[in-house]
């Protein structure tokens, strides 16, 4: 009889350690809202986690804001993505469209004035000929102002962007943006989302109360033999 308890008191022990490990866990969610009996509130519901819910917010939007995503570490990562070439491809683009949309409607305008001298077959070859130099004449022009738009824009609109990105950043709110996401993330969807993440670890936890309850069922059994 003496063995079978000193087996049932490690056994037990680990029992206890594996479920209340268990319970603690589920405990930071569940219950998701208070509960009550008789009017009465019954203690620890809602779980830590929806109790404490405006305060974890806060906490972790402060700590992305501080830590995470000052708005140094925004400047410094969008400078070192880059940016600046593609912000002077896109100029480039912009001012290619801009000036051979232009340079087609001058050149209609030309081409429709010189068309009225074609009278007779000397008009006609005079104007052709009038066309064609029209026609080189835009295309050295339109390419000379691609150029010089270009040296003169590009570098001009980075540098605008640079003087303006640390004032937008000082407007956007980032502590609110994350509180204000995380509480409208419904208590069951995050519950899913910390826990599943971070299940496996969770599952040692709890066989870790296991582990621990069993030592400390052997001990109680070293400790009832000696005394």
């Amino acid at each position: 009889m003496n063995e079978i308890k000193f087996i049932l008191i490690p056994l037990i022990s680990a029992f206890i350690g594996y479920f209340t490990n268990y319970l603690a866990i589920k405990m930071l969610f569940r219950p998701f809202k208070e509960k009550r009996i008789f009017g009465i509130k019954i203690p620890f519901t809602p779980g830590l986690i929806p109790r404490e819910r405006e305060k974890i917010a806060h906490n972790i939007a402060k700590t992305v804001k501080e830590h995470l995503l000052p708005e140094e570490k925004i400047l410094k990562m969008l400078n070192e993505s880059g940016y600046q070439e593609r912000v002077k491809n896109r100029v480039k683009i912009i001012i290619d469209q801009l000036i051979d949309s232009a340079s087609e409607d001058i050149k209609e305008i030309i081409k429709s004035g010189i068309s009225i001298g074609k009278v007779n077959i000397k008009g006609f070859f005079l104007a052709s000929a009038l066309e064609k130099a029209v026609d080189k004449i835009n295309e050295k022009i339109k390419e000379k102002l691609k150029k010089d738009l270009y040296e003169k824009t590009s570098d001009k609109v980075v540098k605008h962007i640079e003087e303006e990105l640390p004032i937008m950043l000082s407007q956007i709110d980032i502590e609110k943006i994350v509180k204000d996401t995380f509480l409208e993330i419904e208590i069951e969807k995050l519950e899913e989302i910390i826990l599943g993440f971070s299940s496996q670890q969770l599952k040692y936890i709890t066989y870790l109360g296991a582990v621990i309850g069993f030592i400390i069922g052997i001990l109680q059994d070293i400790f009832i033999i000696i005394f």
